[in-house]
């Protein structure tokens, strides 16, 4: 049923009402309380308009309940499978042959017999699938016999009548054929029964087709599943219609219908049926708000399952950004430690080499380069390159292993919101479902840039340059010293002259060097101090700066990937979160006004079994 035909079908059930000869049958306490209920039931009515398409029908009942307490005819209805007898059996009920009957489905409207002071034989149609009767046996005064079509006929549009009317019953009776007793529509039909919180009645017609033997059978066989299957164990008649109809002409009651006519009597007799009524309501809006509060709390901890799902990525996020810092600390341990040891092996080498007993006797500048090489650099740069290739790896390797769990979690609480998605809020869920898809493209594009390995290749080769150009420029300088402080040594303008050619740094030192010879002793060793100080201050500048710029590159490439993981959480996953909050306090609310409603109902029951107290 659409939003219009709700509206429509509230405003002709309204227009249906009787509320003037209903107020003479009610007292001005219970009419209040009626006034309170009806009120009450259409704010529900109101409030469940919030849960969109799911909630038509049960807001469609929540109208007809409103209505038929304007009405406030307490409705016994009658409901069973076709061909079970129920026409026979109410027209037994009221001693009249009133309703049509026959042995192929002729209920196939809702037949209502209100009570009246004589007879209406006409019936007066109500809507499309009503028709009203009158007459002054249906039990009491305010009292109305239902008809409903046979549960299990072979038309369907009969099923949906009967089973669309029976949230509106005040009282159920459950006609079963004697032949066919408790058919699967019966039991299920009974479950409806006790899901709305109605007072049943089991009656076992046609009972003239059983023998005593076969009636005792019939009679456990019947309680003993209605016990098993609801756990209940209602009042339960046997009775022949056919036979108490025909008895009419003797004068003498057979077929045992006036023991359910007596029952109710004596019902009607304990207790108003008005206050019956408002009772019975009750109870059936409580029930549909509970069905709703469960609803609403299965939807919420669905939420928080789904939030815990995202925090479980967002966490995640955070592990990975400190496995990241780890990571790097890790692998610029490894680097400084190999950079130190590349640092204790060129001053020993500086040491060892710039000894005063050796400065002339040198070797040539390539056999000095070989050596720092061979005795400093030796495998620093392989030893270098592993621990860097081996961090790369591994960042590579967890962010994919962490793209992968990302895609798996959201995958996980797609799967969640699929299954529940039939019911409660499912454009919300549609909404929230997309942004997942989203997230899990995004997550799925950024493990796909992992996929070569490029992202190493810039950072590789800065390395290797780093530190080539490092080892040459060190080995250069050491080179260039020692033939500055051999042409310093050396006896004579022509050798120091050559040995200036071969070196850089030659002749600054001869200029200055030449003058300090002539001076004396003194001051050619305070000059070989100064240089060889300035060697070693030199070569740990230079170790210090080949530090300083694996410790950026390093940092570099980790920001890179932490700054990748951190947009990842503020574009896609915090709209997500955002989303689930939202739905969170949607469903709070939800339930908070649901519980305020329940609260109200069981005042109103209070009210209801003391009107006086009002």
């Amino acid at each position: 049923m659409t939003e219009q035909e709700l509206a429509s079908a509230d405003n002709t059930l309204v227009s249906q009402s009787h509320p003037a000869a209903d107020r003479q049958r009610m007292n001005g306490a219970l009419n209040a309380l009626r006034e309170a209920q009806i009120r009450l039931v259409t704010d529900i009515a109101d409030t469940l308009a919030e849960f969109g398409p799911v909630a038509l029908e049960d807001r469609r009942r929540l109208i007809e309940i409103a209505d038929d307490l304007r009405d406030m005819f307490f409705l016994v209805v009658i409901i069973g499978e076709f061909n079970a007898g129920k026409s026979s059996f109410v027209n037994a009920l009221i001693g009249d042959e009133l309703l049509p009957v026959g042995v192929t489905p002729t209920t196939e409207t809702i037949e209502i017999i209100k009570y009246a002071d004589a007879p209406r034989r006409q019936p007066v149609l109500r809507g499309t699938d009503i028709r009203e009767w009158a007459h002054p046996q249906t039990g009491a005064p305010g009292v109305a016999l239902v008809d409903t079509p046979g549960t299990g006929s072979v038309f369907l549009r009969h099923e949906v009548a009967a089973k669309a009317f029976l949230h509106r019953s005040d009282l159920v009776i459950f006609v079963i054929s004697a032949k066919r007793a408790l058919a699967q529509t019966e039991r299920m039909y009974l479950e409806l029964s006790q899901q709305y919180g109605k007072k049943v009645i089991l009656v076992i017609n046609q009972a003239d087709l059983l023998t005593a033997q076969e009636r005792v059978e019939v009679r456990r066989f019947v309680e003993r599943q209605v016990e098993e299957l609801l756990n209940i164990k209602p009042l339960l008649f046997m009775v022949s219609a056919r036979e108490s109809l025909q008895s009419r002409t003797t004068g003498v009651e057979t077929g045992g219908v006036d023991a359910v006519r007596a029952h109710l009597r004596g019902l009607f007799t304990d207790e108003s049926p008005a206050r019956q009524k408002l009772v019975a309501q009750v109870e059936t809006v409580d029930r549909i708000i509970s069905r709703y509060i469960g609803q609403v709390q299965a939807s919420a901890s669905l939420i928080g399952s789904d939030r815990t799902r995202v925090r479980d990525v967002e966490r995640e996020l955070s592990v990975q950004s400190d496995g990241l810092n780890a990571q790097l600390r890790a692998v610029q341990a490894e680097v400084s430690q190999t950079l130190e040891g590349i640092r204790v092996r060129g001053l020993e080498f500086l040491s060892q080499n710039l000894s005063l007993r050796r400065i002339g006797r040198l070797p040539d500048r390539e056999k000095l380069q070989k050596d720092f090489y061979d005795k400093v650099i030796g495998r620093s740069l392989q030893d270098m390159q592993d621990s860097t290739e081996q961090y790369v790896n591994a960042l590579v390797d967890h962010s994919r292993l962490y793209w992968r769990g990302v895609i798996d979690r959201l995958n996980q609480l797609q799967a969640a919101l699929e299954s529940e998605v039939s019911g409660l809020d499912a454009s919300a869920y549609a909404e929230q479902r997309e942004a997942l898809q989203e997230a899990i493209r995004t997550a799925e594009a950024e493990l796909r840039t992992y996929s070569s390995g490029r992202v190493l290749s810039a950072m590789e080769t800065d390395f290797r340059a780093n530190f080539s150009g490092f080892a040459l420029s060190a080995a250069a300088s050491v080179a260039g010293l020692f033939a500055t402080l051999a042409a310093f040594a050396a006896p004579g303008p022509i050798v120091g002259t050559a040995a200036a050619a071969s070196a850089p740094l030659a002749l600054p030192a001869l200029i200055i060097g030449a003058p300090a010879a002539a001076v004396g002793g003194f001051f050619a060793f305070r000059y070989y101090r100064r240089m060889t100080a300035g060697a070693r201050r030199q070569f740990n500048e230079q170790v210090d700066q080949l530090q300083r710029t694996f410790d950026e590159t390093l940092k570099e490439l980790t920001q890179c990937e932490r700054t990748r993981l951190t947009q990842y959480g503020q574009q896609v996953l915090t709209p997500i979160m955002s989303r689930l909050d939202v739905l969170s306090a949607r469903y709070a609310g939800q339930e908070q006004a649901l519980r305020r409603y329940q609260s109200e109902l069981a005042s109103l029951r209070s009210g209801i079994d003391d009107p006086g107290s009002r």
